[in-house]
């Protein structure tokens, strides 16, 4: 979205052509224990914390996972 919005365009034109162009934005290739450790450290220093907050911890630190 932030992409589509400083090149002025809809998101889904953005996408239209990366899909032309054969770009695709890809998760992060991060084990589910990896993943696990991340989110522990950060609920064991924001206990309140909730998803988020979790996702943007790790958006912030480069990190791109599927919701489920």
């Amino acid at each position: 979205q932030e992409l589509a919005d400083l090149m002025g365009i809809h998101r889904n034109t953005l996408r239209l052509h990366m899909k032309r162009h054969n770009l695709v934005r890809q998760y992060s290739n991060l084990s589910n224990h990896d993943l696990d450790i991340l989110v522990r450290t950060f609920k064991e220093k924001k206990p309140e914390s909730g998803l988020q907050y979790v996702t943007g911890f790790l958006r912030k630190h480069g990190l791109r996972i599927q919701k489920r």
